[in-house]
């Protein structure tokens, strides 16, 4: 389906039956249908039930039409397409009204905001839009396809909170990582750039908004934004859309600097440490660095990340900053400077290591808004 393309929005309210065509064309040239019969070497009761509509009309007739009319055969085909089309659209939508409660599982005035329904209403048409947003047949599929998916999921995180807003804020991020042009993927590559993604904190956000995609790209991953849904505690994830291409997709749920750049390293080592197979899914409980998971990736990826924020060359430098007696701001903003990271990020390991109360330091931090 092309982008942007509303399907709906060009279905025919209406198509007349091949058979009506058939008989106004007959009727035009003067033809009988026992004449047509005849010519066709059709019996006089198939054509009659073409006319009718209760005979399909099959291209091995619409060849015989095109020799007995003149009128091409791919006119009857495409009729006869048209058709049988609407009468299946018909049925859908008998069958689509059944399951407009769906709708009730989404956030759909966020769905309205982000330009994925044109309004909040439970109708049969947003529910035939939705269906075409998650590019699924229908409900029951999706349910299916979701549970199917769920094995691939590292930690079942799209469970918590709203599964439903979280499947949605995964489908909107995958949506625009697809649309976004990447080279193939460069393990090697990405290694080398971590040093120059990490020098990016330091950066104004316009800045690194665009930045960030761009060299990311060069290298196989598609970094994208959006923002956090009500309802979902996703601050990143990661999935391989193709053996050559990876997303990373980031929300603001945080709204802060520290968590956003911790995020992000986060999930690049799920790109470079973990499986293809997998998607992961990324939430506070999980972007820990001083907590213990049952799943050993998230306590690696969260090692990386953390280690690439304060490389492991400034942690002595770091443990005496953080033993340090009422310690100051100007402390934490020099030992910033002296390692090349925004001072928000040093704030929020020392809150995380308990050697910062949670209430102190946040004028440090910046705000991260993605929309």
């Amino acid at each position: 389906m092309t982008p942007g393309v509303d399907p709906i929005a060009y279905a025919p309210q209406s198509v007349p039956p091949p058979g009506e065509t058939l008989k106004e064309t007959l009727e035009l040239l003067g033809i009988a249908q026992a004449d047509l019969a005849r010519r066709t070497g059709l019996s006089t009761k198939h054509i009659n039930q073409v006319i009718q509509g209760t005979a399909p009309l099959s291209p091995d007739t619409a060849l015989l039409l095109e020799r007995a009319t003149g009128v091409p055969a791919g006119l009857w085909n495409a009729r006869e397409a048209a058709w049988r089309t609407q009468l299946a659209r018909e049925e859908e939508e008998k069958a689509l009204a059944e399951h407009v409660g769906w709708l009730d599982n989404f956030p759909l005035r966020e769905l309205v905001s982000r330009k994925v329904l044109p309004d909040d209403s439970k109708s049969v048409q947003n529910l035939r839009r939705l269906l075409d947003f998650f590019a699924v047949a229908t409900p029951d599929v999706a349910q299916n396809l979701r549970l199917g998916y769920q094995a691939a999921f590292r930690r079942s995180t799209v469970l918590s909170r709203n599964e439903y807003a979280t499947a949605t804020w995964l489908r909107l991020a995958e949506r625009q990582a697809r649309a976004l042009p990447c080279e193939p993927y460069d393990r090697a590559a990405l290694t080398e750039l971590l040093p120059r993604l990490r020098a990016l904190t330091v950066e104004e956000q316009d800045t690194w908004l665009i930045e960030l995609p761009r060299l990311c790209a060069q290298v196989g991953v598609a970094v994208v934004y959006e923002p956090a849904l009500t309802k979902t505690n996703v601050s990143g994830a990661t999935r391989w859309l193709t053996p050559d291409k990876v997303m990373v997709a980031l929300s603001d749920r945080f709204k802060k600097d520290d968590q956003f750049w911790f995020s992000l390293f986060h999930e690049l080592a799920h790109v470079l440490l973990h499986g293809k197979r997998l998607t992961f899914m990324d939430t506070s409980e999980n972007l820990s660095p001083t907590k213990s998971h049952q799943d050993s990736s998230e306590d690696e990826a969260n090692d990386f990340a953390a280690n690439i924020l304060i490389p492991d060359q400034y942690g002595a430098a770091y443990q005496k900053l953080a033993a340090t007696r009422h310690l100051s701001l100007a402390a934490i903003e020099s030992f910033a400077r002296t390692i090349g990271i925004a001072p928000g990020i040093v704030v929020g390991r020392l809150q995380h290591d308990k050697a910062l109360p949670w209430t102190h330091g946040n004028g440090l931090k910046r705000t991260v808004t993605l929309g």
